[in-house]
């Protein structure tokens, strides 16, 4: 448990910083097609600490797939389920989407596709890796 939570720390650490950066990102976008001209002091400081925050969970949580004791399977699921209502409660508190049932509905649609997605992906990639390194051998 303590190397969990210490690869949990540095993974969240390492990849904290780019929620904050992607932040900036959609706030120039929005501001270069004029969707917004200012934004409140206290929005953005509270955007910025959200991002922050959701980051350092959304990277430390991929610690799970290290714990042995955990079949990829669960692991999968665990990181699938912190990350949803780690991004659930950062939309919410921010009010990203409003607390309803279509738009709850519609970002949890879009959360389980694109999770899937890219779970797809890096599984192929990764497959792709472990069958060269074996024909290798």
């Amino acid at each position: 448990m303590k190397k969990f939570i210490k690869d949990f720390a540095l993974r969240g650490m390492i990849t904290a910083g780019f929620g904050p950066l992607i932040l900036v990102s959609i706030y120039l976008g929005l501001q270069l097609f004029h969707v917004i001209t200012s934004i409140p002091v206290t929005q953005v400081n509270l955007n910025i600490v959200s991002s922050l925050i959701l980051a350092f969970i959304a990277g430390g949580i991929s610690a799970i797939f290290n714990v042995e004791q955990i079949s990829l399977g669960v692991a999968t699921l665990i990181d699938a389920i912190v990350i949803y209502f780690d991004y659930l409660v950062i939309y919410l508190i921010n009010n990203w989407i409003k607390a309803q049932f279509i738009p709850l509905l519609i970002f949890t649609i879009i959360y389980i596709i694109g999770y899937l997605i890219i779970w797809t992906i890096i599984h192929r990639k990764v497959k792709s890796q472990v069958n060269q390194i074996n024909q290798k051998l």
